[in-house]
């Protein structure tokens, strides 16, 4: 299993952002300028009205990269799909408060595949009753800002309170588990989500593949835009 360095907050690549017909290319592209790892989505049409990828690039890709994989499972009943991704080079899997009958059970299956379990809310979610036990079995929490499946939609407000909530209610607890930003993430919008909590940033067609600049360009603005106080 390959493992994200979290000495630093991490920026991944967005798969579904990518030049498919090229992705050899774009995966060493991405490698080279220091991306941490990449998002992988995967949405059933049913989460949310579109399909984006599948296990099959999935497979193929795992086997061209050195970063770790994180697959977004952005369906209803994920526990059908999790030993197929994991086995496909997943090496973290998101799975849904809001498709889950029981979270726990289903972290345990995806370590039973070698792989790490990531928390999913959708960007309307708040944190739930149960958000710290369950965070505390997590990698990471994964938070949407936007509605999965749909690239250049806009930042929603609410999701980075949710975010400045979960922040708080982790920092309260002594729990350590980072939260990552997923949707909108760009050179205007980061600084305010790193304000709120988040130290995981995923970047797509307004940020790490902001079009006229090259991926390296496009990652050296988002770090320098993180945080305005730079603590990092």
């Amino acid at each position: 299993m390959k493992t994200i360095n979290f000495s630093r907050p991490a920026v991944s690549a967005s798969v579904s952002c990518m030049d498919l017909l090229n992705m050899e290319t774009q995966i060493k592209e991405v490698e080279n300028a220091g991306v941490d790892f990449f998002h992988y989505d995967v949405v059933d049409g049913q989460f949310n009205q579109c399909f984006i990828l599948g296990d099959t690039l999935l497979e193929q890709m795992a086997d061209k990269t050195c970063l770790p994989i994180e697959a977004h499972l952005a369906v209803y009943h994920p526990e059908s799909m999790i030993e197929r991704f994991a086995k496909s080079g997943a090496d973290y899997i998101g799975v849904h408060y809001e498709a889950l009958e029981h979270p726990l059970h289903t972290f345990e299956l995806i370590r039973k595949y070698s792989a790490e379990p990531v928390l999913c809310y959708k960007a309307d979610t708040p944190p739930s009753a149960d958000f710290l036990d369950l965070a505390n079995e997590a990698a990471w929490i994964l938070k949407l800002t936007v509605h999965p499946g749909f690239s250049g939609q806009t930042l929603q407000p609410n999701a980075v309170s949710h975010i400045r909530q979960m922040s708080l209610l982790l920092k309260t607890s002594n729990i350590s588990t980072p939260i990552q930003a997923d949707g909108n993430v760009n050179s205007r919008t980061i600084s305010s989500l790193a304000d709120a909590g988040a130290s995981m940033f995923t970047g797509g067609t307004s940020g790490l593949f902001f079009k006229g600049r090259s991926i390296a360009d496009n990652l050296k603005t988002l770090r320098s835009c993180m945080f305005l106080d730079n603590r990092w």
